[in-house]
């Protein structure tokens, strides 16, 4: 066994606490190994002196006295403790803040249908007409082919839109 691997289980060597099939291999180690066994030989003056100090403080609790003082601790604890301590106001307030924050984050994020939207204005007549009723099929079915482009070098990326209705007429 490595030492660093024995430094993990002297501890528990020295409390007893180690399984009895580790035991050999860890002895035979700390037989080759004199800084493993200076530190069991600590661990073992730790954990005697720890039980030393447990029986002389230790103190014998009378049943009367446990059932006196649990009985005094839940009284002092009778008051329902909840997430909300903090808050000073009644828990009905906090449940419509947190109703109104979450509608207020619906409508930033997923802007519903009755929210309309402003603000953006369509730069030619044609695509301005697309939304309207009967826009479109006024104008006639437009045919629209994009072609993109990217750049190995740079990851540019240029698309470029054609209408195949565009007719051009030349002044002569």
């Amino acid at each position: 066994m490595k030492c660093r691997k024995v430094q993990r289980l002297l501890p528990l060597l020295a409390g007893a606490e180690l399984p009895e099939s580790k035991i050999p291999s860890v002895r035979s180690h700390m037989e080759e190994c004199s800084r493993c066994r200076k530190d069991y030989e600590k661990y073992a003056i730790l954990v005697s002196q720890t039980r030393a100090w447990f029986a002389e403080n230790r103190t014998e609790w009378q049943e009367q006295e446990w059932q006196r003082i649990v009985r005094t601790a839940i009284e002092q604890g009778a008051e329902k403790k909840t997430a909300m301590v903090p808050w000073p106001f009644p828990k009905v307030w906090a449940y419509v803040l947190m109703a109104g924050v979450m509608l207020l984050i619906t409508v930033l994020i997923i802007r519903p249908p009755f929210v309309e939207q402003t603000g953006l204005v369509p730069r030619y007549a044609d695509v301005a007409q697309m939304g309207k009723p009967g826009g479109m099929e006024e104008m006639g079915r437009q045919e629209v082919v994009s072609m993109t482009m990217v750049s190995r070098e740079t990851g540019l990326k240029i698309v470029w839109v054609f209408n195949k209705n565009f007719n051009l007429e030349e002044n002569e």
